[in-house]
């Protein structure tokens, strides 16, 4: 007898309910596997669905600033008017985000007298296709050294990103995250 096969995408198909996993956390299962499964694919889940780009930066930006590490510094997001969500892993955007975020802070640390503000934005990817999402930090501090910029720069690649760095004449810099569009260019 033959039987037939569906493959679902996961990405597309699923949404987290925290709630309802909380719920099943609480279960009383012998030995916790249960548990264990509902953790386990509460994490699958986090990494692989849709990573909205503004929210992650967020985040990770308030987690930065709620341990101290962005005393003295503004921050001031500019994010796309629609979500801008992307497939890749949460975890090493993350990094890409953190990574960034503290060699702006440490490069505003070796700035005085002028204002340490670091503008967070998110750009929607072209209609057409041409450039993907992208993620632009700009500080108010010194050039941030050839190492740090190695270590984001080999991550960034990781996710099928580009990374660009450009250094205002007036003192700052620009780092810009293009990740690729989902599509191919239209021209």
């Amino acid at each position: 007898m033959a039987t037939t096969a569906t493959t679902a995408t996961p990405r597309k198909a699923l949404s987290v309910d925290s709630q309802a996993l909380h719920r099943m956390r609480s279960f009383p299962v012998e030995g916790g596997e249960a548990t264990n499964n509902v953790v386990s694919l509460e994490a699958y889940l986090r990494e692989s669905l849709p990573v909205e780009l503004g929210r992650v930066a967020e985040e990770v930006i308030g987690q930065m600033a709620g341990e101290g590490l962005l005393a003295g510094i503004e921050v001031l997001y500019h994010l796309a008017e629609e979500t801008v969500q992307v497939d890749l892993p949460r975890r090493p955007f993350e990094q890409v985000v953190e990574l960034l975020v503290a060699a702006s802070a440490q490069a505003m640390q070796g700035v005085a007298g002028k204002p340490h503000v670091l503008r967070v934005i998110i750009e929607a990817a072209d209609a057409f296709g041409d450039y993907g999402p992208r993620l632009r930090l700009q500080d108010t501090g010194e050039a941030v050294s050839a190492a740090t910029l190695e270590a984001v720069a080999e991550r960034v690649e990781k996710l099928g990103a580009k990374l660009t760095v450009k250094n205002r004449p007036s003192g700052g810099n620009i780092f810009v995250v293009e990740l690729p569009p989902e599509e191919l260019a239209s021209w």
